[in-house]
């Protein structure tokens, strides 16, 4: 080897060790400066310098990949709730400036893209300015606390107005809707496994402190047993939850054609049923049943109809005629919601409602955002002392007997428009089919709303994705050149049927 080569080795050897020298030496660095955080400062300064590089990465990622944007967003709202469970953070807040930062960098990259926003111009856009308007009108409510009403109007306005600006611009396959549900499933999966973690090992140190210190005690541990929540704020917003998933992933099942994602829609409504009846939550029933309901009116099928029907029957004869099952304790108390005049529960709720019915006989536009009922730590002029006990009750007490009108009318509106989109815009049957399950999901939810203030996270971003979608469909269809095809060959198929049809009655 001549001294020319071995010196151009030698530098080689150096140049690379160096480099090795250099990722030590950051290595170093860095768990110097973790352990100088943790111990020598707080560890909330640490955890902020923690996810510096863990955004740095994101952010790159999400410039790279920006049409899968709104996976992002729907996992963090889920990813948040289950960090909140661990430790105290701000959810509402965190997962809202989230959201916010989301947005301004989908609109900074669009301007290098040359990104079209024409299809996020759609009707439930238009619905929900309808319903901002008068969210923005009810500051001039004399009774309105800004603090307030900037937590509320996050869940009233600014998520469905995220979702229909984002999903139509981002949800652009059929994939893109099974992965979604994918997504989706994993949580439910995590729900279940969690409450299955709290009933068999207990509850842990920060959970015991919701129960027996904040006063969880009072609606979680009951006469028919304990109720578990999970990861998720309360048993009620648990139940409802792991419901809608099973309704969705039941109807989503079959539809799909991947053998393996037919069985692990299966697994998923197994375990949403298995959440569901440890949550204890008796409201969550009405979504199976009402949801079913309105897949019958939205199928078109009168054999689906029938077996609707008839599982709807079997369901309420089983709770209201029979005792079967009774010594199982979720049984009984799910039982206990068919039978509404011999529940000491439901008694107490219609005796509330008379007395809120006095206090709102005299505020037409409610006590203001966020302060219905549960306002009293904003310090507002007037509050009511009664609670809601349910979501559409605590819409009646912020905003009036006016502004809960509007907002039924508004989401009637919503719900007819999409059903029209899915019944008359929409050729390709597994879409259709796959949005209907959930737009049938999100009319079980509203129905489960009105006995549950469950308008919480993680429901929001499912409830408000499902409406886009459904905006979203013909977009979808449009831009998915699988669909299409499948399209082309439905039609030809329906035209030689027709012609084998009149072909017969010719010879008739």
């Amino acid at each position: 080897m001549s001294k020319y080569q071995l010196n151009n080795k030698f530098e080689d050897a150096l140049a690379y060790n160096g480099g090795v020298l250099w990722k030590l030496a950051g290595v170093a660095f860095g768990l110097f400066l973790l352990y100088f955080l943790l111990f020598r400062t707080s560890v909330d300064i640490s955890f902020v310098f923690a996810i510096i590089p863990l955004t740095i990465v994101g952010t790159i990622l999400i410039i790279n990949y920006y049409r899968r944007i709104f996976y992002v967003l729907f996992c963090s709202h889920f990813l948040i709730l289950i960090a909140s469970s661990i430790a105290d953070i701000p959810l509402g807040i965190i997962t809202f400036c989230f959201n916010v930062f989301i947005i301004v960098l989908l609109m900074l990259i669009s301007v290098y893209r040359n990104t079209t926003w024409k299809d996020s111009w759609n009707g439930m856009l238009l619905v929900y300015a309808i319903w901002g308007l008068f969210c923005v009108a009810e500051l001039g409510n004399p009774n309105t606390v800004v603090e307030a009403w900037l937590l509320a109007v996050t869940h009233y306005v600014a998520y469905p107005l995220i979702c229909a600006i984002l999903v139509p611009l981002t949800i652009r396959r059929y994939k893109n809707v099974e992965w979604l549900l994918i997504l989706w499933a994993i949580f439910i999966l995590l729900a279940a496994a969690k409450g299955f973690y709290q009933k068999t090992h207990g509850f842990n140190a920060r959970e015991q402190y919701f129960l027996f210190v904040l006063g969880g005690e009072k609606t979680h541990i009951i006469w028919s047993g304990i109720r578990y929540f999970s990861f998720f704020t309360d048993a009620a917003n648990y139940g409802v939850h792991m419901a809608m998933g099973a309704l969705a992933f039941a109807l989503s099942a079959l539809y799909v054609k991947n053998i393996w994602l037919k069985i692990f829609f299966g697994i998923t409504v197994i375990a949403g049923i298995y959440g569901f009846m440890i949550s204890g939550t008796r409201a969550a029933m009405a979504i199976p049943i009402a949801g079913l309901f309105y897949y019958v009116f939205l199928g078109k099928n009168w054999r689906a109809v029938g077996l609707g029907v008839g599982a709807l029957l079997v369901l309420f004869v089983f709770f209201r005629f029979t005792m079967i099952g009774q010594g199982n304790e979720y049984i009984r108390k799910m039982r206990s919601a068919f039978n509404p005049s011999t529940d000491a529960s439901y008694q107490l709720r219609v005796a509330n409602r008379e007395q809120m019915k006095l206090y709102m006989a005299t505020k037409p536009f409610g006590y203001g955002l966020g302060l219905g009922g549960k306002g009293e730590r904003f310090h507002p002029k007037e509050h009511i002392p009664i609670p809601p006990d349910s979501w559409l009750i605590n819409v009646w007490m912020d905003t009036g007997s006016f502004g809960f009108a509007l907002y039924i009318v508004l989401y009637g509106v919503l719900f007819a428009w999409c059903s029209w989109i899915l019944m008359f815009k929409l050729q390709s049957k597994r879409l259709r089919n796959l949005l209907m399950a959930w737009l049938c999901t999100n009319g079980g939810f509203f129905v489960a709303a009105y006995a549950n203030d469950v308008m919480q996270y993680p429901n929001m971003i499912v409830l408000y994705t499902g409406f886009a979608l459904c905006f979203a469909g013909p977009v979808i269809e449009r831009s998915d050149r699988t669909l299409q095809k499948e399209i082309e060959v439905e039609q030809e198929q329906a035209r030689i049927k027709r012609l084998e049809k009149e072909k017969k009655k010719r010879y008739i």
